[in-house]
């Protein structure tokens, strides 16, 4: 499992390498790996109850926390003392690395970006 993650950051570190220093590429793709988790969290919250995390400030506010949470938890384990570095190592010459799968990551990046935000239009009816 840890290997399917790694190689997800890889996708998005592989996408910035080119961006430049100011770009920062460990910290966007690890951005970009967080809000998936995040974004896949609420979706399976919506999909169980419409009214899982109703929008009020005190909501808005566990939602940076537990942002900042997952964006931590992740630091450690993907970026943390060079890993990053030894990440894109690891999979610029691995099998896994290829355009498709490279693809695949990008496709499951906007899937759980939408996917809350489609539940939740569906269950306040403006799709029947």
């Amino acid at each position: 499992m840890m290997i399917w993650l790694r190689f997800y950051y890889f996708s998005f570190l592989y996408f910035y390498r080119k961006k430049g220093e100011d770009w920062v590429p460990w910290f966007r793709s690890l951005l970009l790996v967080e809000l998936t988790f995040f974004f896949l969290i609420l979706f399976a919250g919506y999909l169980i109850d419409p009214h899982f995390f109703p929008a009020t400030p005190r909501n808005r506010l566990y939602n940076i926390i537990f942002n900042v949470i997952i964006l931590l938890i992740l630091y450690e384990r993907l970026a943390y003392k060079g890993k990053s570095k030894a990440i894109f190592q690891e999979f610029i010459s691995h099998p896994l690395n290829t355009k498709k799968n490279r693809i695949i990551c990008w496709i499951i990046w906007v899937v759980s970006f939408l996917s809350p935000m489609v539940t939740a239009v569906i269950h306040k009816g403006y799709i029947s």
